[in-house]
């Protein structure tokens, strides 16, 4: 997983030959997906899932609020609906359920019947198809039903 000495990924090992889509810098926008059970993660679109992930990678870094995590992507990302549900640091703490929790981050049509704006998690590249830096803003009403329409 993590180097000790250098804190450094050194699992999963760069893949040679996977043309990368995207590039360092690149934003994108996510939104939290909620399951039958109550369970959360993030939701990324399809298109955003095949312009800045890579089949090659079964695991990503995240880096969340400062510490970096380790997303295992697993067989499920690649179907419908592409869900990142867990980010585990390196005692095995699942940052990503505590860093929605911190934020009150809220699938979209909750978040607009509590809140009035729609919780958005915004992806950078840091390195594509591998790392991640993650954060949380909100979309105001207007801005979301424009989108839903």
């Amino acid at each position: 997983m993590f180097c000790p000495d250098c804190h450094v990924l050194t699992s999963p090992p760069k893949q040679a030959g996977a043309p990368a889509t995207s590039a360092e810098g690149d934003v994108f926008e996510c939104t939290v997906w909620q399951g039958p059970n109550r369970n959360r993660g993030i939701e990324v679109t399809l298109e955003n899932r095949d312009k800045f992930f890579s089949k090659e990678h079964e695991m990503i870094v995240l880096h969340l609020e400062g510490s970096r995590t380790i997303a295992k992507l697993g067989s499920g990302f690649w179907r419908k609906p592409a869900v990142i549900k867990k980010a585990v640091r390196e005692d095995g703490k699942d940052l990503l359920g505590r860093f929605m929790e911190k934020h009150h981050i809220l699938p979209p049509q909750q978040s607009l019947k509590e809140k009035g704006v729609v919780d958005i998690v915004v992806f950078e590249v840091v390195i594509p198809s591998e790392e991640f830096k993650v954060s949380v803003t909100e979309k105001m009403l207007t801005d979301a039903a424009e989108e839903q329409d």
